[in-house]
């Protein structure tokens, strides 16, 4: 028995080394997007999902989508939602909503692609594993593109307007926001305009107002010359989108 001793040690010693070794490891997989849009989708979508397990880490999963939105149909778009969804690949699922703007600069044309790259952000923590049932059989992974929502120049729309509730908020609140900049500026001066600007927002064209013109000279100037280039498109697409009432760019209550 002593003899068996040593070796007993020898193979705890190496399980506890492998199972390290295994949670640390790094499983990445990769998949095509496939394009589960209704029947007519104005837009067509391809790409890539990557699933990323780091086991080193506390947060050790990670998606990213890569993925590339064509429009086919005959008309400009200002507005388009997409879901994505992937299961299967070995942590937990992912359901993401993606949205693009254009009623605040050019429209999407006919033929033209709109890019997207989902950041890297990491969760977790992982879940203790569960005994597998002997007669379930593994979900099979798959990742899925679905078209929700399309808003086109002439105010038409295709799709669930539901789904572009969210959207339709955020473009309200940003008219309402560049309206008070513009305001400011006239009746306050650079400074309060300034200020004004320099405050925290989630609204992402004010956000890209602050990029464009950050670190020059004339901030002031510029950041007023782009509120007010950004309100013209905005009126414009609004009027070319009011000669229908298919979706309604009407003000919040």
């Amino acid at each position: 028995m002593r003899w068996d001793r040593p070796l007993a040690l020898a193979c705890l010693l190496l399980a506890l080394l492998s199972s390290t070794y295994v949670s640390g490891a790094v499983v990445e997989k990769r998949m095509k997007l496939r394009d589960v849009s209704e029947s007519g989708s104005p837009i067509r979508v391809s790409g890539q999902l990557t699933f990323r397990d780091d086991g080193s880490r506390v947060t050790p999963f990670c998606y990213r989508i890569t993925a590339t939105a064509k429009n086919v149909s005959s008309k400009s778009m200002l507005l388009m939602v997409i879901h994505f969804q992937a299961s299967g690949m070995g942590g937990p699922g992912h359901d993401e909503q993606y949205s693009q703007e254009y009623f605040f600069m050019e429209p999407l044309e006919p033929d033209a692609i709109e890019k997207y790259e989902s950041g890297h952000l990491s969760f977790g923590p992982r879940e203790a594993p569960v005994s597998p049932d002997a007669d379930r059989k593994p979900e099979p992974p798959t990742a899925t593109a679905s078209v929700e929502f399309v808003q086109f120049s002439d105010g038409s729309t295709w799709g669930d307007a539901d789904a572009a509730a969210d959207a339709f908020e955020i473009r309200q609140h940003t008219v309402r926001e560049l309206e008070a900049l513009e305001h400011i500026y006239e009746e306050s001066g650079e400074q309060a305009f300034r200020a004004e600007l320099s405050k925290e927002t989630y609204l992402p064209t004010v956000g890209a107002l602050k990029s464009i013109c950050g670190g020059k000279e004339d901030y002031s100037s510029c950041a007023r010359d782009a509120v007010r280039r950004t309100i013209e498109r905005a009126d414009a697409n609004e009027a070319a989108a009011n000669t229908s009432t298919a979706h309604p760019l009407a003000e919040l209550p």
